[in-house]
């Protein structure tokens, strides 16, 4: 039986492109439908059945799964669209050699950090590009414009314009649909390599590199042997031609006896081919190895040769570890001091205070706060003015593993303690940070079964490695922190009591930033500084940032002084602030209305487009309908579906702030929602 998938995205234009790509790749095995917000309706049980029937569906970004989840059962098959650039959009943005600023322009502010974030790993990082969208503030004052496909929302001043095509689907979606579909054995058609070759790789730099001709072989030689990997060269005769170093020590053959020989007589395992591998799992000389084929091809498509890429499975297990744990010495030091600990609030004087009193004492620290106060430069503060400045600050975030790894990571293992485990075994973090300060961060994560062993450790000073049998003293100074509140954790059964009350001996609460607003001047300066940034900010707009709520605390103020340097404004107006900070300085609206609950409509872009539509309508006397609404959302550079509509009038009806009227009436705006209206423009004129 013919499989379906299904595509839905945000545009039309950009399902269409999917759908084609899709249907030259997998041919007559799959039947594709392609649904678009733009043009279908989803409330509709039509599609909503349509949906149902389909084997799988691909999407473009969470928050559309997030619109679908109440249609779908857990199981059903849904996979979201990782994208990259075609062959041909790479190469037009690597024309650009005179340029160095530019706008991105795309759909939303989402999409378009997307895809710069896509275009600096693809190696374009040295183009500053500026995010720009329908209905956002001021369109910045640059020349270039770059887009991937949507030229409909390219600002007309923009004297220089490159289209670099729609994003396509990328290797790993590709094959991750043909396994959801059970099409495996499909992958090796000729219509998925082709596919593939039209295709830039994150791996795009390696391959230019590798692609080199003889001319480059000296100077590739010694490139090879500075890297950590293997390399392994062979040509077009199949003859091994190049090796470095480290791979003779990983498949244990010497230099001289690969040089010459045939590679298929000397390593069988390695395919050296016109066919590209990548991150497979082989045995050589009884290891296990991480390998990666790259062919090469001249211009006309001749195979040229192949070089293997390869690496001990063992070493790049350890290699991850000690990047992850940073491991021993230089890794693990307390960089931030409490001069780092900025404010002139009377809250953040008493953290200070209380760093320097608990920093004489060896007793466990707990520190609490929400999320992005800085509850890990405090207790790095607290490391480095104590008696233990000069060893080790071994900071582990317990959310981050998973639990079933978190012992083993803690603890340590013996060797052979469990498959996989290295055959020398490991120091855990308990170890590392002896004598030390150990940092527990986001410790209410813990699994619970893993709380008893600390607690024991804690109170006995002592731990016994995963698979050992060797009792191994520790003694180091632990401080723990968490944005949850503890005690209503212990009431749900989720965190032990006497954990809790071995840890908050010394309690310190790091307060939001909301709580000390007369320090947020001080830390914007700060940070402004920091990036060498060179604009002022009005007393009206910083009066604005000081009402502001700061949910993201310390990192979403750096995000918001960030974004402000990249603007290149000397003078930053409130208009100039990030939309989702102007939005929310709202609380003039909310008294001029007498309604904290209209906080829902304030946040909402959509609600108040579509009231902006209405009250233009209802200067001009009109009553409109939903799909005349949709299609002067459009004029607006706003894409609302005649669903979205639907979904906004029935939100503005239960607020009175519009009138509907019964069958083909069309909705008006009501004398409250004009209200409303009108005090926004006051503040927003403000």
């Amino acid at each position: 039986m013919t499989k379906k998938l299904g595509i839905v995205t945000f545009s039309a234009a950009v399902g269409r492109s999917y759908k084609e790509n899709l249907e030259k790749v997998f041919g007559d095995d799959v039947d594709i439908f392609d649904f678009s917000f733009e043009n279908n309706n989803f409330d509709s049980q039509n599609i909503i059945n349509q949906i149902k029937n389909l084997d799988t569906i691909l999407i473009s970004t969470y928050s559309q799964y997030e619109m679908l989840r109440n249609y779908l059962t857990d199981d059903f098959n849904v996979v979201i669209a990782k994208l990259t650039l075609s062959k041909k959009g790479y190469n037009i943005l690597k024309s650009l050699t005179d340029v160095d600023t530019a706008m991105l322009v795309n759909l939303s502010p989402e999409m378009a950090a997307e895809t710069i974030g896509l275009l600096y790993q693809l190696g374009f990082d040295y183009i500053k590009f500026i995010p720009v969208y329908p209905n956002m503030g001021k369109i910045p004052n640059i020349d270039v414009a770059v887009t991937t496909g949507e030229m409909r929302f390219v600002p007309q001043r923009a004297k220089r314009v490159y289209d670099l095509g729609h994003r396509l689907i990328d290797e790993s979606t590709i094959v991750e649909l043909f396994i959801n579909l059970g099409l495996e054995e499909y992958l090796a058609n000729k219509s998925v390599s082709e596919y593939f070759d039209t295709l830039v790789t994150y791996n795009i730099g390696v391959e230019y590199l590798l692609g080199k001709s003889n001319a480059l072989k000296n100077q590739l030689d010694a490139l090879l042997s500075l890297m950590d990997k293997g390399v392994i060269y062979a040509n077009k005769d199949n003859i091994i031609v190049s090796c470095n170093g480290n791979a003779e020590n990983i498949v244990r053959i010497n230099k001289i006896d690969m040089l010459g020989k045939a590679a298929n007589k000397i390593l069988p395992e390695i395919d050296f081919s016109d066919k590209q591998i990548k991150d497979k799992l082989v045995k050589i000389n009884g290891k296990y190895i991480s390998l990666s084929c790259y062919p090469i091809l001249e211009k006309d498509g001749k195979y040229n040769g192949s070089y293997a890429i390869i690496e001990d499975f063992q070493s790049k297990e350890d290699a991850q570890n000690k990047l992850r744990l940073q491991l021993m010495n230089k890794g693990h030091v307390a960089k931030y001091t409490i001069d780092q600990i900025l404010g002139n609030s009377s809250e953040i004087e008493e953290v200070r205070n209380l760093i320097k009193r608990m920093a004489k004492s060896k007793a466990s620290v707990l520190i609490t706060g929400e999320s992005g106060t800085g509850k890990e430069l405090v207790a790095q503060a607290i490391h480095n003015l104590s008696n233990n400045k000069d060893k080790h600050f071994v900071a582990v975030n317990c959310a981050s593993f998973n639990p079933s790894l978190l012992e083993s990571e803690l603890f340590g293992y013996e060797a052979g303690a469990f498959t996989g485990a290295s055959k020398s075994g490991k120091k855990g973090i308990f170890e590392m940070a002896n004598n030390g300060t150990l940092f527990l961060d986001e410790i209410g994560e813990m699994p619970i079964e893993l709380q008893a062993k600390l607690l024991r450790v804690i109170e006995e000073r002592e731990i016994m490695r995963v698979g050992g049998s060797e009792v191994i003293k520790v003694d180091m100074r632990i401080i723990a922190a968490t944005n949850l509140d503890l005690e209503e954790q212990i009431q749900k059964g989720l965190f032990r009591k006497d954990l809790y009350y071995r840890l908050n001996v010394l309690p310190i609460y790091v307060p939001p930033l909301r709580d000390r607003k007369e320090d947020i001047e001080v830390l914007i300066e700060y940070f402004k500084n920091s990036m060498h940034g060179n604009f002022v900010i009005t007393k009206e707009t910083m009066n604005a940032l000081k009402e502001y709520n700061w949910d993201g605390n310390i990192r979403e103020l750096i995000n918001c002084v960030r974004y402000l340097d990249n603007l290149e404004k000397s003078k930053i107006e409130i208009d100039d602030l990030p939309y989702h900070i102007r939005r929310r300085i709202s609380n003039e609206v909310r008294r001029d209305l007498k309604f904290d609950q209209l906080d829902e409509i304030l946040e909402d872009e959509k609600c108040l487009v579509v009231l902006e539509i209405l009250h233009e309508a209802f200067l001009n006397r009109e009553k409109l309908g939903r799909k005349t609404i949709s299609q002067k959302a459009y004029n607006k550079r706003f894409n609302l579906s005649e669903y979205d509509v639907k979904s906004v009038l029935k939100k503005l009806s239960y607020y009175e702030l519009t009138n509907s009227s019964r069958g083909r009436g069309g909705s008006t705006i009501s004398p409250k929602g004009i209200e409303f209206l009108e005090a926004l423009k006051k503040l927003n004129a403000n």
